[in-house]
Formats: C-alpha cells, sequence, structure tokens
C-alpha cells in the first residue's frame, strides 16, 4: 500500500496514560483497524483504504508509546476520532562523532595528467599502514579532491587528483591504535610518506587519561548506566563490565525476534558505541594503562543504529530508553542527535527523569551551530566539548579543532566541532579521546560524543560516593544528582554559553 508514513501515538501528556491504553483502534498491533471517515472525505472510495487504516506496529506498554503506520489523511482521521493523543511522525537522529572530512570530498572527475600516490607507514617500524583512509582537497572551501583507503603496501591512489597538484589540505584518518595525520597548504609530492604515530597505552597522556586521573578506581560501583548508542563489543577486554543488553531496533527484531540479543556492534560503522563505553567505564586489564572514568559502574548496551549503517529512529531510542528504565540503570548516555525536535523522545527522557534516571546528551559536532535535539532538551544534561594541546600530536587530525575561545589555561581550548548555546550544562574532554574499539583494539575518536560519556562516568561516581542521592528516589533523585554534578563542576573560562557550569572536578 503506497502513501504510508510511520508515526508515534502518544498520551497527549506524559509517557503513559490509561486513556492511550483504552483506545481500542491502538489495541490490535499487527493488524489494521479501521478509523470513522471524516465528512469532507465521505465517497472517495478510491482513497478510503488509505484514508481510515491504521495499523499498530508495535507498542512500549499497553497504556503508553506505540508505532503505527498510517496515511497522513488517516493521521487526520485518527485526531479527528481520538482527540486526546500526541501523534510525532518518525524522526531520525545520527551519532555525535565529530565529521570526518571524508565525508565532505566528493570526486571531481578523473585526472588526465596522472594520479597522486601517497604512502602511509607507522612512525616506529617504517613499515606499511593499509587501512587509513587519506582525503586530499586541491580547493577546501568548494571541497575539490578525491578519498581512497591505504592498501597492503600502504600506498593510497588518489585517481581524481593529479601527478604535482597541490594539497590545500590532506588528512589521514588512522586504524585502531593509530594517531591520524594533519597538514595544510604543504608540499605533497606524488609518492609523499606520512608516517602515524602508534597510540602508547602505557605512556598515555591523552586527555581522558588526564580527565580520570583523580577518580577512584572502583568509580561508580554499584551504579548501572545505558549506552543507547550503536552496540558496544561483548568480548572485549577492557569491558568486562558489560552485563548485556538488546537490540532496539524494531525493523530488524520484528523480521527476526532472536535479533533482539544483537546488541553488539552495528555491522557497519558499528565502532562507536563501543568507543563511547569504554569512556564511561572501561577498566583495562593488566599491563595495558587504560581506563575509563567510572571503571566500577554496571554497563548496559541498547542498539538503537541499524546493521545498514544508516541512522537511529526516535522509536527505537524512545524504547530504549523505557527498556533501560524497566531494567534498573540508573543514567542514560546519548550521544546522539541532530534531528528536528519531536514530542517522543521529549517524553521518553521525562519519563527517565520521574523514574530517577538521569539522562545525559551530546551538543552536537556541527561547528558552533545551536546546540542539537535531544540535548537542548531541558530536562537533559547538555554537553559541549574541550580539548588540550599537548594530549594528541601537533600534526594530528585532531589540530584543525584548536580554535577560540581558550580557557584560563592557555592549553585548553572549546573544539571548533562544538555546538554551543544557552542550552548547554557542562563541558567535557572531547578532542583526541582514546577509548576501547571493537576486536579488542583501542583508538581516538573526537566529538561531543566523547564528552558526553565522560560526564555520565563522573555522574556515576557522584551516585556511588554519595549517601543522599542514594537515599533520594524518583523526580527528586534526578533533581538532587543534576544539583550534585552542577556543584562539582568549575568554570574553566571558555563562557557560559560554552561551558554552562564549567568541567566536573574532584576537589
Amino acid at each position: 500500500m503506497t502513501g504510508l508514513r510511520r508515526y508515534i501515538v502518544l498520551p497527549a501528556f506524559g509517557f503513559r496514560s490509561p486513556t492511550l491504553g483504552q483506545v481500542a483502534l491502538l489495541q490490535a498491533p499487527g493488524t489494521s483497524v479501521r478509523l470513522t471517515v471524516r465528512p469532507a472525505l465521505r465517497g472517495a472510495s478510491a482513497t478510503q483504504d488509505l484514508t481510515t487504516s491504521v495499523r499498530v506496529l508495535d507498542s512500549i506498554h499497553e497504556d503508553g508509546p506505540k508505532l503505527v503506520e498510517m496515511s497522513p489523511e488517516a493521521e487526520l482521521n485518527l485526531r479527528a476520532e481520538v482527540p486526546g493523543l500526541k501523534i510525532v511522525p518518525v524522526v531520525t537522529y545520527r551519532a555525535m562523532r565529530a565529521t570526518q572530512e571524508a565525508s565532505q570530498a566528493p570526486k571531481t572527475g578523473p585526472s588526465s595528467a596522472g594520479v597522486m600516490h601517497l604512502r602511509v607507514t607507522d612512525a616506529v617500524t617504517g613499515g606499511p599502514l593499509p587501512g587509513a583512509s587519506v582525503v586530499a582537497f586541491t580547493d577546501f572551501r568548494n571541497k575539490r579532491g578525491d578519498s581512497a583507503a591505504s592498501d597492503s603496501a600502504g600506498v593510497a591512489t588518489l585517481s581524481q587528483i593529479a601527478t604535482g597538484a597541490a594539497l590545500e589540505r590532506l588528512y589521514v584518518y588512522p586504524p585502531p591504535g593509530y594517531w591520524g595525520h594533519y597538514s595544510a597548504s604543504q608540499p605533497a609530492p606524488d609518492g609523499s610518506t606520512y608516517s602515524l604515530k602508534p597510540i602508547d597505552l602505557a605512556h598515555n597522556d591523552d586527555i581522558l587519561s588526564r580527565f580520570c586521573r583523580a577518580m577512584p578506581p572502583e568509580a561508580g560501583k554499584g551504579v548501572k548506566a545505558a549506552i543507547i548508542d550503536t552496540g558496544v563489543a561483548k568480548r572485549h577486554p577492557a569491558l568486562s563490565n558489560v552485563s548485556g543488553g538488546a537490540n532496539m531496533i524494531f525493523d530488524e527484531t520484528d523480521r527476526d525476534p532472536a535479533a533482539t540479543d544483537d546488541w553488539g556492534p552495528a555491522q557497519t560503522h558499528g565502532e562507536h558505541g563501543t568507543h563511547v563505553a569504554g569512556i564511561v567505564g572501561g577498566r583495562g586489564p593488566a599491563g595495558i594503562g587504560f581506563r575509563g572514568v567510572a571503571p566500577g559502574v554496571e554497563l548496559r548496551s541498547y542498539r538503537v543504529f541499524p546493521n545498514d549503517g544508516g541512522e537511529a529512529q526516535n522509536y527505537d531510542i524512545v524504547a530504549a530508553m523505557a527498556r533501560a528504565v524497566r531494567e534498573g540503570c540508573h543514567i542514560i548516555n546519548l550521544s546522539l542527535g541532530g534531528g528536528v525536535e519531536d514530542e517522543a523522545t521529549r517524553a521518553g527522557i521525562g519519563n527517565a527523569l520521574d523514574n530517577g534516571v538521569l539522562v545525559v546528551a551530546a551538543a552536537g559536532n556541527n561547528y558552533r551551530k545551536p546546540v542539537s535535539f535531544p540535548a537542548a532538551v531541558d530536562s537533559c544534561i547538555a554537553v559541549s566539548a574541550y580539548g588540550r594541546t599537548g594530549t594528541f600530536p601537533p600534526d594530528s587530525v585532531e589540530a584543525p579543532e584548536v580554535m577560540r575561545p581558550f580557557g584560563i589555561d592557555k592549553q585548553d581550548f572549546f573544539a571548533g566541532f562544538s555546538n554551543y548555546g544557552p542550552q548547554i550544562d557542562i563541558v567535557g574532554p572531547g578532542v583526541g579521546v582514546v577509548s576501547t574499539l571493537p576486536e579488542a583494539l583501542y583508538g581516538a575518536m573526537s566529538g561531543t560524543s566523547m564528552a558526553c560519556p565522560a560526564i555520565v562516568g563522573f555522574a556515576a561516581y557522584l551516585l556511588s560516593s554519595r549517601s543522599d542521592l542514594q537515599g533520594a528516589s524518583g523526580a527528586e533523585r534526578a533533581r538532587l544528582w543534576k544539583s550534585a554534578l552542577y556543584g562539582a563542576s568549575k568554570p574553566v573560562g571558555f563562557g557560559r554559553d560554552f561551558e554552562g557550569f564549567g568541567l566536573p572536578q574532584i576537589t
């Protein structure tokens, strides 16, 4: 049937309502029911199926949000027949990792003057380094250039760029375990070699390590954190505290109910959630110099990004939040956003807070644009990102993010990619953050996606160490917990709309 769209049906107010549970039209999951046709449409028999049919696909609670499929005209009919409902379109959100320039380098047509070959090597061994993503611009403003992955010999072949062409900007995004490379307006003769420095976990001084230094080794003990993301690696040696989770993607679990247990990394672009989880509560095994902010925390993975690499739908995110609340999570990490504001996600956040569950969200990576949704929801804790010079190589891909404003300590800078605005509550470490990756690997990422879980880890530490917070419940606990987090934060000098209350610190 053509012309169908998906919507989320909610109570007029709140997350659950007896009224929604009593609407007979919405009590038949998997079947279609008829609506009363509005007078203006009587006689339109050719379109009656579209105008009067609503199919309930899924329900979070009997008296809670429901995923339905119907035409826009049927949506109007449903509003007319049951006016005490809120009907929200399904929208999507993306992971809040800083946008790599590789996605902004379109092909410009084959070169007629030869092609450019660049070589990527390991800075320590000198050996070839396959799997690096090389992105070259001859005209950055107009996004002219080419990109290619380095092959087994470490060579990236840029077929759209002529031999000897001047490169305005060059980005080499590394495979796991390495820092990348960035250069601007530098000579790049054909055959140039770029050596990437390995990340040394035993002697690492990245920004997350600095943030964690004062945190006790069992920080977060007794606290359960929900990672609503691309999925978390099930057998990473530094993530033994992942206790399980669920695949919350309706389209995947509807086709195969057994897929509910597939809460590991998505098959395409699935590394993001594992990196986020490691920041919250990674606890590296003996001999590995890595830890997250709150190693004592219990982690739960709720995958909302599909295996095909697409964006997350608001219904799946809302369902994940509801399940996290139901399964006893104390705090929710939302390193996602960018979609239009929708009442379904707002209601899901409200439900979490009503149950004493704190929700922390990434502010977005749109290069100084307004705070994205859902971080912009006033009941969320919105997290922006900062970086620190000296915590990553000066020629790494993190270097272009060094921009004003600088902090009281001039090594601190507000990340160039980070959104900002009056909704910002906290700033967190988000540039060149080293954390866990699938397949027992480690690597650096940047984004408000990374700053967000650092704050989640600190908040988990506060709950585990404060008996007054542990003794509270419901919305009162969420309120007191927020107050404690804000009280533990100190301004670093960026200004109110960039940092909110500042950076959380142990005093």
